[in-house]
Formats: C-alpha cells, sequence, structure tokens
C-alpha cells in the first residue's frame, strides 16, 4: 500500500534526488534477495549445481533489466549438464574395500581381479548412450589381456530402449566371441520384461542372470578357480567378499 501510494502521489518529490541515491534505495531492497546460502548449499551438494547458480547470477545482473536472459542461461546450462551426464553414464570397475563390500576400484585405490570384472553401469542404457557401455568393457578387455568373465552389475539400469537392447546383445557377441564369459545381476523388473519381449534374455541365458551381485560373484569365483586355463587366482582381491557370502 506504501509503494502504491508513493508511486500515485510523491513521486514529484522524488524527481530532484540524485540517482546514487536512488540506487543506493534500490540495491538495499535487492541485496537481501540474495541467498548466499543457496550457492553454499548448491555446491556442497554438486559442484556443477553451484557453477551454474554463480554463472546465472552473474548473467542475471549483466543482462540487467532484462533478467529473463540471464535465466535463460541458467536453464540452459542446466539441460547442458543433464545431457552430459545421460550421454556418459558412471561406469566403474568394483571390488572389495576393508568393510568386505563393493567399492569402486579406482576412486578408493582397491587392487582388481586379473580373471573377473565386475562393471557397475548407473543410469538408463538408452539411445543415448547405449555404445558407452559397450566402450567401457572393450577398454577393460585391452587393460586385462588375462581378464576371463565380465559381470554387469545391473542394480543402476532403471530403462532399457531398442538401442540399449541392441547394445547389450552386441556386446554379449563380442565378449563372447573373445573367448570370455558374460553374466548380469541385479536386473531390475522393468529391464527384464523388455529382454523377454524382444527375447535377448534367450541368448543371455537364464544361467546367466543372478537377483544379485553376491550370488553371481559366489558361482563365476568357484567357476574361475576351478578353472584351469585361467590358473585360478589365490590371492584374488574378491574372495573376502566372496567367503563373507559363503558365511552368511
Amino acid at each position: 500500500i506504501m509503494v502504491a501510494l508513493t508511486l500515485l502521489f510523491f513521486t514529484p518529490l522524488l524527481y530532484h534526488l540524485p540517482q546514487s541515491v536512488l540506487a543506493a534505495v534500490i540495491m538495499m531492497a535487492v541485496i537481501g534477495l540474495i541467498n548466499t546460502s543457496g550457492f553454499v548449499h548448491a555446491w556442497k551438494a554438486k559442484k556443477a549445481d553451484g557453477i551454474i547458480s554463480v554463472i546465472s547470477f552473474v548473467c542475471t545482473l549483466y543482462f540487467a533489466p532484462h533478467l529473463e536472459e540471464g535465466i535463460m542461461v541458467g536453464v540452459a546450462l542446466t539441460f547442458g549438464v543433464f545431457i552430459y551426464n545421460n550421454l556418459r553414464p558412471r561406469v566403474g570397475l568394483l571390488s572389495t574395500a576393508k568393510d568386505q563390500t563393493l567399492k569402486d576400484a579406482v576412486k578408493a585405490g582397491l587392487r582388481q581381479c586379473d580373471h573377473i570384472a565386475v562393471v557397475r553401469f548407473d543410469g538408463s542404457l538408452v539411445f543415448t548412450n547405449a555404445s558407452y557401455l559397450e566402450d567401457n568393457v572393450l577398454k577393460y578387455i585391452a587393460e586385462k589381456p588375462d581378464l576371463r568373465h565380465i559381470l554387469i552389475a545391473s542394480k543402476g539400469i532403471n530403462d532399457l530402449d531398442a538401442s540399449g537392447e541392441d547394445a547389450i546383445s552386441i556386446l554379449i557377441d563380442t565378449v563372447r566371441s573373445s573367448g570370455r564369459d558374460i553374466s548380469f545381476s541385479g536386473l531390475k523388473e522393468e529391464v527384464l520384461a523388455v529382454m523377454e519381449r524382444t527375447h535377448l534374455i534367450d541368448k543371455i541365458g537364464k544361467e546367466n542372470i543372478y537377483p544379485d551381485a553376491y550370488k553371481a560373484l559366489t558361482a563365476i569365483y568357484t567357476k574361475i578357480h576351478t578353472d584351469k586355463e585361467s590358473g585360478g587366482c589365490g590371492h584374488c582381491p574378491l574372495k573376502g567378499y566372496v567367503d563373507l557370502e559363503i558365511e552368511t
């Protein structure tokens, strides 16, 4: 009400005020709108979000009074990060940590098994990233010539489309043609439904699909250690994880 009355009846009194005074009034009103804790929280949660918030803030000031242009910069950057994350989802090799759980071997600095590769894929396997899983698996095979079995820990795969199904089919052919085995664990019902409709599950083989990584590694570990061709690996870093499963 006070702002409306001032605009209607008292603006002539403000005519002779210096622009610096009016600027100070506006700055005092706007400075309370700057949520510094929001920047800090976004940075702590995810650095990309913190960077986007800072860039959006700077662009909004630069394009003033056209504030919508600064907001559109923030929207565009957010979409860009989202698309990038979908194009390159997280793929990692797992190994046994000190607490006998499977963790990212590279991030945790863990020793990896020479004969078994546990590959975790976090994200939907769709047309935007269908070949990304295959590229990473082929890279692991090139780095580990003694690799005998590849387990795809699929608990993080939430969706599977036609391109993703085709990529898995090609991956299976590539791995098996190189004389290695491949299996899957933790497949969700939605993903299994797609595999059943496309008959991909027949190509994988139901014996190569496990409900979780525990049962998968127990079977694979036993097979690798009794396989004369692989020579076994008595000091396999996965041994503690498998032994814990057997005990429980």
